[in-house]
């Protein structure tokens, strides 16, 4: 019994500090939309949690844009929603 609370102990550890390796390691980077793959079928909209990006329609249609890149943490969540490979992350110096 106590074998399998050091077991479980010793994952949460691990999964936490993964956790917070991932958070610091990608605070230096944002979230970028490429419009010219993007077809605005808002799945990266409805997974991010920070809610940092928005639609738009202009002269080229339909897609997504970072409407606060200052609130992006570069979790990733989006990237795996997007189906047209519209979304990566970038460095946070040359996004501005």
């Amino acid at each position: 019994m106590n074998t399998t609370y050091i077991i479980i102990g010793i994952v949460l550890v691990l999964w936490i500090s993964g956790n917070l390796y991932r958070r610091h390691k990608n605070s230096s980077k944002v979230i970028h939309v490429d419009k010219n793959r993007c077809s605005g079928c808002q799945r990266c909209i409805k997974r991010c949690r920070r809610q940092v990006l928005e639609t738009v329609e202009d002269e080229t249609g339909k897609h997504v844009v970072v409407k606060y890149p200052d609130k992006c943490t570069a979790c990733g969540n989006c990237l795996d929603k997007c189906k047209f490979k519209a979304l990566k992350l970038i460095e946070r110096k040359s996004y501005i």
